[in-house]
């Protein structure tokens, strides 16, 4: 009975359509993948997401949890930020830009539900969609995994320090080293895109969004974005929201595991109007 129960679900699973789209604004095309359940369209509009990867990375990281979304009855676009694989532009100052541009592309879909709509990123992608989040005010849904705390230093924070050219060139050198170790090769605007990242406050966001649920994820193997430097943030987040931490690594989450599992199933949850429970 179990198994028969386990293939009917599996029947009513939507099969899902890909289709390469281009989005952006102020000159700068932005590359993306939309993955279309099945029976998607005007007459049945479904929950939309779109899903933004980290510093470095492209939306091939979120391709699989896209798909897996996508078939559980999800419009969901994955994208390529400013400076980041086949879209145009440098990282700079704008990227929550990218992420607004790529909302606006999905909200104007015919097969979207504008009212379920969500937003999921990793480090990079989660810190933009957070700011993104408190600047549309119109997310149901909003899933950060891995997201970097913000800067609490006063002194750093202060544009009179933080535009001397030591902390600039300390900053620029931490990054470029992780480029280097790691193979990325990125088009990057360096003063506008540290300013940015320096200034920038995700807890003013995460305190005005009362209508959305709230999901962030952690591993405790992260030395890239540890959570205890996101308690802040964490703590300013209203209500509701919910904390997932396990073991792992900065990329854990966004690998195949149990750990993706259980966020996509919040996630999927939340976006279909059932309690989500980590």
């Amino acid at each position: 009975m179990i198994h028969l129960q386990t293939a009917i679900s599996e029947l009513q699973k939507h099969t899902v359509s890909e289709q390469p789209v281009t989005f952006g604004s102020n000159g700068i095309e932005l590359n993306g993948t939309l993955f279309i359940p099945s029976g998607a369209g005007k007459g049945r509009r479904l929950p939309g997401a779109v899903m933004c990867h980290g510093y470095g990375g492209d939306q091939v990281a979120f391709e699989n949890s896209a798909r897996t979304l996508a078939s559980e009855g999800i419009v969901t676009l994955t994208f390529d930020f400013r400076g980041h694989g086949s879209s145009e532009g440098t990282l700079d100052g704008s990227i929550v830009n990218d992420v607004i541009d790529a909302w606006d592309f999905l909200h104007n879909r015919p097969e979207v539900d504008h009212k379920k709509m969500g937003l999921i990123g990793h480090s990079m992608g989660a810190f933009s969609a957070i700011l993104a989040a408190g600047k549309l005010r119109k997310a149901r849904v909003l899933v950060a995994l891995a997201c970097p705390g913000e800067f609490k230093n006063k002194v750093v924070r202060n544009p009179d320090h933080f535009v001397h050219p030591l902390l600039r060139l300390i900053a620029r050198s931490i990054f470029q080293y992780f480029n280097l170790v790691n193979k990325i090769k990125m088009r990057v605007d360096w003063r506008r895109f540290l300013e940015f990242w320096i200034r920038t406050k995700p807890s003013e966001a995460l305190s005005g969004l009362e209508d959305c649920a709230k999901l962030f994820v952690f591993c405790l193997g992260d030395q890239t974005s540890p959570y205890n430097r996101f308690l802040y943030s964490y703590a300013m987040a209203s209500e509701p929201k919910q904390v997932m931490i396990s073991c792992g690594n900065h990329t854990s989450m966004i690998e195949p595991g149990e750990l993706r599992t259980q966020w996509q199933k919040w996630t999927i949850g939340a976006l279909h109007g059932r309690h989500p429970h980590p």
